[in-house]
């Protein structure tokens, strides 16, 4: 059971590395917009434990309650692409 936080927390780190290394790298802000950006990192990277499976849900369920919608998606593709 502690597998899950411990994946969770790498995978935390290393997106946030990624982002601070663009951060670090944008040469453009100003000293607000540098402030406001570190913390939306720090927020973002403290946050997307519980957001990501929260999204992933929302998705699944949805595609759950509404089948029909990708099989008149896929109908329409196929009659525009036929001659």
């Amino acid at each position: 059971m502690a597998v899950l936080p411990a994946l969770y927390f790498s995978v935390a780190l290393y997106f946030f590395s990624i982002w601070f290394t663009a951060f670090c790298q944008d040469t453009n802000l100003s000293k607000q917009e540098q402030a406001f950006s570190l913390k939306v990192l720090i927020v973002a990277t403290a946050f997307w434990p519980i957001v990501a499976p929260i999204s992933y849900l929302s998705q699944h369920l949805q595609s759950q309650w509404s089948p029909g919608l990708e099989s008149e998606e896929e109908n329409s593709q196929t009659s525009l692409s036929a001659p």
